[in-house]
Order: structure tokens, then sequence, then C-alpha cells
């Protein structure tokens, strides 16, 4: 490890040389490219030593989670600002701008939104032919149960809930309904609760264009784009799926289809004409998922959606995700459907996994030796080569998350450029001093 730092350290005072600049920043090297961004947390931005390495090298921040609907809207006339104003406002103080991240996701969503109320914001409970409230049971609060499940990157977007087991796993050596040690699992305790009146279509319609309203209409003097539907595609891998199996099943498609996505881009707009509107996805190389994205995208714009952007989420890994050639072809296939591309939630871990689901290692005894970190040096490389070949249709590259102590992956599958100290890896300079064309 040590021989590659030096060999990185030689190679970066060259090219610090040739470019005239003693040691500049991502967002310096790339400033004819795209923009350099990365996802923050309010910790970052008022850390003394993570501001300074934030104001340094990006020059475009994402909110990693505090903007996600059941974050900053929990409830119906509940908002929390607090976190999110932090951000916005260290990036207005600051001069840098915003992705808006994200409008529609449907694992972080604010939920209440499918609910009916009253005329007083009761929540209205069904009654049978006497007018009693019907009942039903459900599981007590308490354990798992609750959360349905960490699939679909996750349940909770890199944070866990409180007391999940790390990554979204079951316990090593863990079998679906054994406890952490090994011990079969009562059946939970059941109790009784009203039954809910559902949403009407047009009622959750009315409950998200005034959650997207308010939400646009507070950060739109920083943020210049936004990531207005997450993760709305399937992961079944089967490029020839008929267009309806290509979606989610979410409540949101269950309830509207495809026309919640059409509806979001619609609500994003009138909120903020100007703003760049992107559907975002991981796996979005994958010949099925950029099939998916790819059918959907062109339906909706036909349909009147002013989807302008694309986001590649981009959590990769050191060996055959993305393959290259893939890759390429999936942003050849975007480009026929839009003129702006992003790399919305860049890193590549040193394992096999990939993807944006929470169904991971989260790297213990893992090691970067010196083979794989060149490994990670080589990926990031051949990614950013083909990036910077459409340079004109990308306009940012963001990474997701500032240094490996904070990325959702853990700090042991050091995806970043930015080690847990926040101190540049060699593969910092990989990325960073690449052979610029004349």
């Amino acid at each position: 490890m040590k021989k590659i730092l030096t060999v990185a350290l030689i190679a970066s005072t060259i090219a610090m040389g040739a470019c005239g600049q003693k040691d500049p920043g991502l967002k310096d090297a790339y400033k004819n490219y795209f923009k350099i961004g990365v996802a923050v947390t309010p910790r970052n931005v008022t850390d003394s030593l993570q501001k300074a390495v934030i104001l340094k090298e990006f020059n475009s921040i994402t909110a990693e989670n505090c903007m996600k609907p059941g974050e900053i809207h929990p409830q119906p006339g509940v908002w929390n600002f607090a976190q999110a104003d932090a951000i916005a406002n260290f990036c207005r103080e600051n001069g840098i701008k915003m992705r808006g991240h994200c409008l529609v996701w449907h694992s972080q969503f604010a939920n209440w939104m499918f609910n009916k109320y009253d005329e007083n914001g009761n929540q209205v409970v069904e009654r049978d032919e006497n007018g009693d409230t019907i009942w039903v049971e459900q599981p007590a609060r308490g354990g798992f149960g609750g959360f349905g499940g960490f699939g679909g990157f996750g349940g909770f977007g890199g944070q866990r809930p409180q007391g999940a087991p790390q990554g979204g796993q079951r316990a090593q050596g863990q079998r679906p309904g054994q406890g952490q040690r090994g011990q079969a699992q009562a059946a939970p305790q059941m109790t009784k609760v009203p039954k809910y009146a559902k949403a009407t279509k047009e009622e959750f319609y009315d409950s998200l264009r005034a959650h997207i309203q308010v939400v646009v209409n507070r950060y739109k003097d920083v943020v210049y784009c936004w990531d207005v539907v997450n993760e709305a595609m399937s992961d079944a891998n089967n490029p020839d799926a008929p267009y309806e199996q290509s979606f989610r099943q979410s409540t949101a498609y269950q309830l509207c289809g495809d026309e919640f996505i059409l509806k979001a881009f619609q609500f994003a707009h009138e909120a903020d004409p100007n703003a760049t509107l992107f559907y975002n996805d991981y796996s979005a190389w994958t010949p099925a998922k950029r099939t998916y994205i790819y059918n959907m995208v062109k339906k909706l714009q036909a349909e009147g959606a002013p989807i302008t952007g694309i986001g590649m989420q981009g959590h990769y890994n050191i060996y055959d995700n993305p393959t290259i050639e893939d890759f390429e072809k999936a942003i050849q296939m975007y480009l026929e459907l839009v003129d702006d591309i992003q790399i919305t939630e860049f890193d590549v871990r040193i394992n096999h996994e990939a993807g944006g689901q929470l169904q991971f290692s989260r790297g213990e005894g893992q090691v970067l030796t010196d083979s794989i970190a060149e490994l990670q040096m080589k990926k990031y490389d051949e990614l950013f080569k083909v990036i910077r070949k459409y340079k004109k249709n990308f306009s940012c590259v963001t990474f997701w998350n500032l240094g490996d102590r904070d990325s959702w992956l853990g700090a042991n599958n050091f995806p970043l450029l930015f080690d847990g100290e926040y101190q540049r890896k060699p593969v910092y300079y990989t990325v960073r001093d690449f052979k610029k064309n004349k």
C-alpha cells in the first residue's frame, strides 16, 4: 500500500506541475467537464475538517437523507426542515448549488399520503353498515416485522431504523424465522386497531402536489435539479418483461400505475420550471433495467412528463459491476431521450456485491490490499474515461458520501476517494490527475 501511495503522490506532483496549480481539488480538475458533487449529512457541513474538504473538492452537494419525503414531512402538517435547512444554508453561504434528493421514493416516503383524512385532519376509519368502527388485527409494535423488509436501497437509504441489523442483513448464519442465537422466534403478538380508509388516487395527488410545492419552493434558490422519482423500476432481470411488469410494485404504483411518475414530474415543473428534473435509479446500466427505464421515460415524455435528465446511481464494485460496455450502452440509450445524465450516487466497493439494495455485507474482515487497491483504481479510471467521453451530456458526478466512514456501505468496503479520516486515498489521484485532451 505504501508503494502505491508513493507512486500516486509522484504522479500527482508531475500532474500538478503540468496544470500550473499546486494542489487542485476535484472540482478544479473537472472544471471544463462537469460538476463534482458529494452527498452529505449535517455533521459533514459543521465539522471544520470535513467542511474544508467539501469546499476544496466539490461544487455540487446532495443532502443524503434529510430531504427525502418521510424525513422532511413525516405526518400531515408536520415538517422537519432543520437538517435540510442546515445543509442548504451551508450551500447558500458558500455559493454551492444543490441536487434535490428526492421528491418521491417508495422507501422513505410520506406514507400518510395514502390515507384518507376528514376536514379536521383526522384519519378516517372505515365503518360497517351499522356505523361501527371496523377493527383489524396486526402485529404489535416492536421487533423488525414492522419495517416490512429492507429491499430496494434499501428500506432506508443509508440510515437503518434504530435497532435494525447493520446493512439490513440477518445475523450471520441466521435462517429466516430464527433469532440471532438460532432460536425459533415466537409468533408476533397481535393487537386490534381500527381499519383506516385509504385515499383515492385524486386525494393522493392532492397531497403529493402540496408536498412537492412546499419543498421545491423552499429550496429553489439553491437547488438546480431534482431527483423527482427515485427507484420506481423493478429489479427483475428480464429485458423482455411486459411494460407493466417492469415497475416496482410500490403502493404508489398499485394505486396509480405509472401515472404517479407523470404527475410527480408535472408538479415539480410547476413549482420550478427552471430546474432539471431527473428520474434516478440504481443498476441503470444493466440490460434489463436500462430497458425498463428507457421504455418508461419514452412513454411518459410522450404523455407530457417533463423528464429532462436521467440519474444513474452508480453503486458499483471493482469487478464486473458494471461492465464498461454495458455502462456505455446505457448512456447511449438514455441520450436518445434526454440531454442530461448524471452519476448521482457514486461509490465502488471492493467485493462482488453491487446495486442499491440494502442486502449487503458491511466488509467486516475485508482488507484493502495493494492488489485490491489497484483494481479499485482501474475501475474508477475506466468509468471516468467513459463519463469524460460524454462530457457534453454529463452535468455532474456525485460521490455518495464524503469519506469511507460515512458510507452507507460501511467503512470496510472502502468505496470512496477519501478514507475514514477524510484523507485522500491513492484512488483519489487516479480520478483527479487524468490526462486532459488538448
